[in-house]
């Protein structure tokens, strides 16, 4: 198992530009060519990255959960449940997915959800590098795996609602002693002429400022048309300036 274990988890208000900006992420370390063991997890209840990573998923988390409730009883569910967690992972080019998924049972997940935090945990440390996709609540298992390595990048869109969930998410780190070493905000879908706007509200909030996506045709034109954001030709200039960002996040010092 790796213990080093870089985690990068992407939150923001919905249409913020978190799954986008998380498949740039990984496609830029796919074009790096670091023969890192990567792992992408996709905590957003509305599941979109398999579609911008062109991934076809058969099982989810949520769905085995719904299923082992019924199926286990305590004694059992570690260890089958382990294997199950495992077998639904999905296998793309370089990477691996998987997708939490909704748990759509009636009652208390309470004892399954224990024993589901400590497996999605050990799975974590089978991987170098984990990017995770959240909601904009944060109610996820990583912040419990105390890792000194973890980077929380919280995207923002033009809009003053994006920069309210920004410091409601902020305050939530704070209050609940998440372990993310490194905090940043990152701009979405914004003009060079509001980077100074951009750096001034990160700074109120708290935020280290890790760049600005630009308004981008081919990746509205990937995303409207359903295709992997993988496919984004090299010379794209959204991406080059994500490459930088990549750099900067895994540079880091743990």
């Amino acid at each position: 198992m790796n213990k080093n274990v870089r985690v990068i988890s992407f939150s923001g208000k919905g249409g913020s530009g978190k799954t986008t900006t998380a498949s740039m992420f990984l496609s830029v370390l796919l074009r790096m060519n670091r023969k890192d063991r990567l792992l992408i997890i996709d905590a957003d209840p509305d599941a979109n990255l398999s579609k911008t990573l062109d991934v076809t998923v058969e099982k989810t988390v949520g769905q085995l959960m719904d299923k082992r409730k019924y199926e286990l009883d305590e004694r059992e569910q570690g260890p089958k449940l382990r294997f199950s967690v495992w077998d639904s992972i999905s296998h793309g080019e370089g990477f691996d997915l998987l997708v939490m998924g909704r748990s759509r049972g009636e009652g208390c997940y309470c004892a399954i959800n224990s024993v589901l935090t400590s497996i999605l945990i050990e799975t974590i440390k089978m991987y170098d590098i984990v990017i995770i996709d959240h909601d904009a609540g944060l109610e996820h298992f990583s912040r419990k795996s105390g890792s000194p390595t973890d980077t929380l990048i919280v995207t923002c869109d033009p809009s003053r609602l994006s920069f309210d969930t920004a410091r409601r998410i902020k305050s939530m780190v704070t209050e609940l002693s998440l372990p993310y070493t490194h905090q940043y905000l990152v701009g979405c879908r914004y003009g060079a002429d509001q980077k100074e706007m951009f750096e001034t509200m990160a700074q109120e909030i708290g935020f280290d400022v890790l760049g600005l996506v630009p308004q981008d045709q081919e990746i509205a034109s990937l995303n409207l048309m359903g295709e992997s954001l993988l496919h984004l030709t090299p010379d794209n200039t959204a991406l080059k300036i994500v490459a930088g960002m990549v750099e900067k996040v895994i540079s880091n010092t743990i």
